[in-house]
């Protein structure tokens, strides 16, 4: 039955409906992938999946003492921290590291490790018991060193790539170029200038635990300082400027000690150590004390000096010479600003009188001084979680510079594959004797 006004569809004969070939899909293909390289080249760094709610915060209150935070985490609760790390990739200018970059020598203050798979090995310790520089406390270097770089792996987010295997080595060294004159890598401090360029700043040992100066670690003494320090007001505090070290060790502290001398603003005396007969042994002062005086003052000495941290812990106004010497987070110290957290005396503290004179007249501005300083380092910026953070983007860092694969066995004589390092957990367990001699 054919329906008035209906009409059939016309086909036209050679038509075909439109079919895509083989060679175009694999074109297709093709393009999308190179855009998807492009695009990982042009986005910025530092994209992470996200698997947090986006209106999470830091809360030194709550997360001061985790090493838990994924990458993300890490970014929003220390955005200032990396600064030190992204110059040193900036100054290769996309020239690789290579193994003959990080060698060591023997009887140096230095190591040589490795992070294969997530495992921290010792490469080569190169003795560095024997060193000449580390005062005796060269087992708190090298322990508490390796020790946070097995807690950064270990506590790595489960969201985050795994830490790429990457190979280096670290000075002990207060001087570090004293370790190795040339070559590239970690240390904990340097100076501007081509000489240092290839030194990359990492946390300080006593961020796991300085004993010596009864530290037992850093969160036990960050802890009971800002315990104390929120019990204590500012008014409460002592109005002078205090400090306590060796003068030997720099002609600015004989300056210091001799300027202060006898000053009603000034509780300045040197100090000397393990000598019970020196009359100057009665004046040693325990960390925490410094955080009961309104004014500290930094000093360096051979080259950084180990109790700036430690000061930066306490709510008061720290007062410093200009500094010769960078640590991880000294970028941090702000001169100047609403954000303003030290105070800037001359080389030789020539001004430290009148400047002691200012703030007794402007005693608002030295709070506002002491709680900026306080708010960021002592609750941000110097908090076991920030420190953790810092160590693992160290590690994406370098191995982002790194020109080699590192290897975990090679050939012995007999043609075996043998480990190139000793496991950190077994260095640790057996330093400073050889592991690998099982008694």
């Amino acid at each position: 039955m054919i329906y008035k006004g209906y009409s059939p569809i016309k086909i036209y004969k050679g038509y075909t409906r439109p079919r895509h070939s083989f060679t175009t899909l694999i074109f297709c293909i093709c393009v999308f992938i190179i855009l998807s390289q492009l695009w990982s080249l042009w986005s910025p760094p530092h994209h992470y999946l996200s698997y947090i709610p986006s209106s999470w915060q830091f809360d030194p209150d709550l997360h001061a003492n985790l090493h838990t935070f994924s990458n993300e985490q890490c970014d929003i609760a220390f955005p200032r921290l990396y600064h030190s790390l992204e110059e040193n990739v900036k100054r290769r200018k996309g020239k690789k590291v290579e193994l003959g970059d990080i060698e060591i020598k023997q009887g140096r203050c230095m190591i040589r490790v490795m992070i294969y798979e997530g495992e921290l090995f010792v490469i080569d310790s190169g003795l560095p018991e024997r060193c000449y520089v580390t005062n005796g406390n060269e087992r708190e270097r090298i322990l508490g060193t390796l020790a946070q770089i097995d807690r950064s792996l270990t506590t790595s987010s489960p969201s985050d790539p795994s830490v790429p295997n990457i190979e280096f080595s670290f000075s002990l060294d207060d001087l570090p170029r004293r370790s190795n004159a040339h070559g590239t890598f970690f240390g904990y401090t340097r100076q501007d200038g081509r000489t240092y360029d290839d030194i990359w700043l990492m946390p300080n040992y006593a961020y796991w635990s300085w004993n010596y100066t009864h530290a037992p670690s850093w969160n036990s003494i960050r802890r009971e300082i800002a315990e104390t320090e929120m019990a204590r007001t500012w008014a409460q505090k002592d109005p002078r400027v205090v400090w306590r070290g060796k003068i030997k060790m720099a002609r600015l502290r004989e300056e210091l000690v001799r300027i202060s001398k006898g000053k009603s603003w000034s509780d300045v005396k040197p100090v000397v150590i393990n000598n019970a007969t020196d009359e100057n042994s009665k004046d040693v002062m325990n960390l925490r004390e410094f955080c009961g005086y309104k004014f500290t003052v930094q000093t360096e000495g051979t080259s950084y000096s180990g109790r700036l941290k430690y000061l930066q812990l306490c709510r008061s106004a720290l007062i410093t010479h200009p500094l010769q010497w960078q640590e991880f987070h000294t970028h941090l110290m702000q001169l100047s600003g609403p954000e303003i957290n030290f105070i800037e005396a001359s080389d030789n503290f020539g001004n430290l009188e009148s400047a002691m004179e200012y703030y007794k007249k402007h005693d608002v501005e030295a709070e506002e001084i002491a709680r900026n300083s306080y708010e960021t380092f002592a609750r941000r910026y110097l908090t076991p979680a920030a420190v953790t953070c810092y160590w693992r983007r160290l590690f994406w860092s370098w191995a982002a510079v790194q020109g080699f694969e590192p290897k975990l066995y090679e050939s012995d004589k007999k043609g075996n594959n043998v480990m190139r390092g000793t496991p950190w957990t077994a260095f640790a367990a057996n330093w400073p004797k050889d592991p690998s001699k099982i008694p």
